[in-house]
């Protein structure tokens, strides 16, 4: 009986720009093919048959690529096979352009067996050059080259598809493991997926792989460390995602506060967080410090959250540890706006000692405490801004805030604008923080239209002066007489010194006030009430009483600011 073997062999063969050598065996239906490519292009393989035309061009796919395929069959089913692609150079973009790779280089191999209507087999994909971006991630398989393999199995009459051992590891910032299910019809659906990491390097992370698909300029200035460990579950249109936070560290800003502190920092964080699309678990985070503008510490503290679809938002009150007081956060929401995330916030702040904040912020050392209601805050499109009115508790007395707005707060140009009202300010209480001299009584007043840019004011149109109900004591000693002389013109500075009046300490006063309008880096002064040539910066009352002039309507504001850190220093200020 003559064999019916048959044995084909075709050698270089010009095949899209490549060459292909090709082995066939026949023998009865049984057949086995053995293929050899050398430096196919991949574009061009879409002229072979129409079912590649389509995924090509969805894709742009293109490059070129070395194969080895073996498969073998009966009739014209295939029944098992295996194969290898080594590529080099190869591009893809989806059409929206969320999904892009360039330059990308590797090898693919894979196996793959017929049984009882199903496939079954193994992949593995190995990425070791070129860059790829998805809307989460940014991979840079030249630095940190990357590796994809999976079990497999397809039932061929229901097109479900299954990934079992699904593993995704990129040394020294990726460990994935996980299992998907994917029905695979007209149009591919994912029905099940399930992914655990191993815990990563949060910083690594973030600065490759996480920075460069977000395009925010302000995040960049960022530093994290710790471990971040992921779980993802996603089945039946819904998705739970658990992220594991171990001893991070998160701080913003330290580029440009630019003395190696930020304005903002959280370290020894720890918890929990669970976020979903349906039902949400509780998350929980905890820290062990941190601190604001550089030294203004942050103490241990704990917040439960609730994460869902629509943001995040606090789920009980919160208490935060600042310097010697308390931030007590009573609401806290964050969501996703139109032009960016969307913050709520309200509490208040307990009293926290002046001397503290002082030291914290390199100040002379001031007296009192600093408190306030934080009535609502609102942050949207880079600008925070107080709803309502603000209230701080100062030197006794009480600013209350309007109107209160932020820009680019934690940027390199931050902004501030403001209307204020000073209320019942206790002026021993604020002479005495600094060297200025003594003054008794109260103080009143207002700050309107008031600019801070890079924390230093450049418009506003201020007045303080006594209230017309205050029936205090209203005295004022020589050092206060003179620097509130220097402040406003020539007056009496120095005369006093020179007169019968150096034998009194103090002086008694009736009332006194300040004005300043800051225009283009010129301070308009005026008094509490016009005189004959000036302005009345004191009125004196009582005995002895004294009166001071003020002759100066115009005043370079940089003049003005050097002599009050003269007096807040205890020199005496330099008229020139």
């Amino acid at each position: 009986m003559r064999s019916q073997a048959i044995d084909i062999h075709l050698d270089n063969i010009s095949v899209a720009s490549g060459k292909v050598t090709a082995d066939l065996k026949l023998d009865k239906d049984r057949w086995h093919l053995l293929l050899d490519g050398q430096q196919i292009d991949i574009q061009q393989l879409k002229k072979l048959h129409a079912a590649l035309e389509d995924p090509i061009n969805r894709l742009s796919l293109n490059g070129r690529a070395d194969l080895s395929v073996d498969l073998s069959g009966r009739g014209t089913q295939v029944v098992q096979g295996s194969g290898r692609i080594d590529y080099t150079g190869v591009s893809f973009a989806t059409e929206p352009g969320d999904y892009i790779g360039q330059g990308l280089a590797g090898e693919w191999q894979g196996r793959a067996v017929l049984k009882n209507g199903q496939w079954q087999g193994n992949q593995q994909l190995q990425l070791s050059a070129g860059e790829v971006l998805t809307p989460m991630l940014y991979l840079s398989p030249s630095s940190h080259p990357l590796t994809l393999a999976t079990r497999y199995a397809y039932r061929t009459e229901s097109g479900l598809l299954t990934l079992d051992e699904l593993y995704l590891k990129q040394p020294g910032r990726l460990e994935i493991t996980g299992t998907t299910e994917i029905s695979v019809t007209e149009q591919a659906h994912l029905n099940k997926l399930q992914l655990v990491s191993t815990p990563a390097d949060i910083g690594a992370l973030f600065q490759d792989n996480v920075l460069p698909v977000l395009g925010n300029p302000q995040l960049e200035d960022m530093e994290l460390a710790g471990q971040l460990s992921l779980d993802l579950d996603y089945q039946a249109g819904q998705t739970r995602i658990g992220i594991l936070l171990r001893d991070a560290h998160i701080e913003q800003g330290v580029q440009t506060q630019g003395d190696g502190k930020g304005q903002l920092a959280l370290y020894g964080l720890t918890g929990k967080i669970n976020w979903s699309d349906g039902v949400t678990e509780e998350s929980h985070l905890s820290w062990q410090g941190g601190h604001l503008f550089g030294d203004i510490l942050l103490g241990a503290s704990s917040v439960d959250l609730n994460l869902s679809d629509g943001g995040i938002s606090l789920l009980k009150q919160a208490s935060i540890p600042i310097l010697d007081g308390k931030l007590q956060v009573e609401q806290f929401s964050l969501r996703r706006g139109e032009a960016g995330p969307k913050v709520e916030f309200q509490g208040y702040l307990t009293p926290i000692s002046m001397a503290a904040i002082s030291a914290a912020l390199n100040w002379p050392p001031l007296s009192g405490q600093l408190s306030g209601m934080i009535p609502g805050l609102a942050y949207e499109n880079g600008v925070v801004a107080v709803n309502g009115l603000a209230l701080v508790k100062l030197f006794d007395g009480d600013i209350v805030i309007r109107d209160l707005k932020l820009d680019d707060l934690f940027g390199a140009l931050p902004g501030l604008s403001a209307d204020l009202e000073i209320k019942d300010i206790d002026l021993e209480t604020l002479t005495s923080a600094f060297s200025f001299g003594k003054i008794t009584g109260k103080l009143a007043g207002r700050v309107d239209d008031l600019r801070l840019e890079e924390w230093t004011p450049v418009s506003f149109d201020a007045a303080f002066y006594t209230p017309e109900d205050d029936d205090s004591r209203h005295r004022i000693s020589q050092k206060a007489v003179d620097n509130i002389s220097n402040l406003g013109g020539s007056g009496v500075s120095g005369a006093i010194s020179r007169s019968f009046l150096r034998m009194f300490e103090e002086f008694g006063y009736d009332r006194l006030g300040i004005r300043c309008r800051l225009e283009r880096g010129v301070c308009h002064m005026g008094g509490i009430e016009p005189a004959e040539r000036g302005y009345y910066l004191v009125k004196g009352g009582g005995l002895p009483r004294i009166h001071i002039m003020g002759y100066n309507e115009k005043t370079d504001w940089q003049v003005l600011v050097s002599k009050l850190k003269q007096i807040a220093e205890g020199g005496d200020p330099v008229i020139k």
